[in-house]
């Protein structure tokens, strides 16, 4: 590793919630084991400035990415951390995603103060809180007896909002609950079949400049190639149904040895229809196979679900 003696201190760059720092310091204390010192930097992005608007419509894409992105391309800062379910899937072409961490349970899980709090109780109609269109979908769909509520907010703010009682319950990834120590308000955990999660949920990036020594130096130190096999396959779906978070669109991938499974859909915002197929395939032909389950999503129905939105 003679490269890293004779760089400066990294900086890192990443957004300022407690979720978003977790992630930063787990890609800082990565890179220390390879004897490189860095910084953390922290930058402000449009998604953080407009907390009371749901992401859907702000209207553009990489609203949690794109200060980050300019930082990195200006050269404030080395790399970009990112929760890869943000990064869009059309990147600046100056930057590359050069690492995905190991990745976390991707399941979505139910967070309340009282274990009554369960999309299964058919005795009672709760208020659930989401900001996900995925999510929201999902709910009409399969627990049309609850009442979906407006989400927004870093966690501790969700948190802060449950405790008040604006809600019976509210849907969060499991890994950033996790990652900020609040897995004792989890009442349920949701099946992947039932309950399909964001593209890369639970998937930690690094963005870096193309062509630029650091990019390498963190593909050796942080990239883990099942997880990126898996957010590879699975953003390859997304950038062909050409979603992003202005779609109830959900998959996921899983990767064991040699063998690849893609499952995916897209659901009407309302709830009414769901559109879900499944690919098993091999590992290196992920890519591929995005573009393949996309192609049968949108010729059975999909593409009118998604002209509607």
């Amino acid at each position: 590793m003679g490269l890293v003696s004779h760089m400066h201190t990294l900086r890192i760059g990443t957004r300022g919630s407690r979720l978003a720092l977790w992630q930063a310091n787990a890609v800082k204390q990565s890179l220390a084991l390879s004897g490189m010192q860095a910084e953390i930097v922290e930058i402000q992005t449009k998604g953080d400035q407009l907390l009371d608007i749901s992401i859907s419509k702000i209207g553009e894409k990489g609203v949690f990415t794109k200060a980050l992105d300019d930082a990195l391309i200006e050269g404030s800062i080395d790399i970009a951390v990112h929760s890869s379910k943000d990064i869009p899937t059309e990147l600046p072409d100056a930057l590359e995603i050069v690492a995905i961490m190991k990745r976390e349970d991707p399941r979505d899980v139910m967070l309340a103060l009282s274990e009554e709090v369960h999309l299964e109780n058919f005795t009672r109609s709760f208020k659930i809180g989401t900001s996900s269109l995925r999510r929201q979908a999902l709910l009409k769909h399969y627990f049309p007896q609850h009442q979906v509520l407006e989400l927004r907010g870093n966690l501790d703010t969700r948190i802060d909002k449950l405790i008040r009682g604006d809600y019976d319950g509210i849907i969060l990834a499991y890994a950033g609950v996790k990652r900020n120590d609040m897995l004792k308000y989890v009442v349920q955990k949701f099946n992947v079949n039932v309950f399909a999660p964001a593209v890369a949920q639970g998937a930690v990036g690094v963005m870096a400049r193309k062509n630029d020594p650091i990019a390498a130096l963190c593909r050796l130190t942080l990239n883990d190639s099942t997880s990126e096999i898996e957010v590879s396959a699975e953003r390859s779906f997304l950038n062909y149904m050409n979603g992003g978070c202005h779609a109830p669109i959900f998959g996921l991938a899983t990767c064991t040895a040699n063998h690849l499974t893609l499952a995916g859909g897209v659901a009407a915002m309302d709830g009414s229809t769901i559109v879900k197929y499944e690919l098993n395939g091999e590992r290196e032909n992920a890519i591929h196979m995005g573009v393949e389950l996309a192609k049968m999503v949108l010729a059975n129905g999909g593409k009118e679900l998604l002209y509607g939105i």
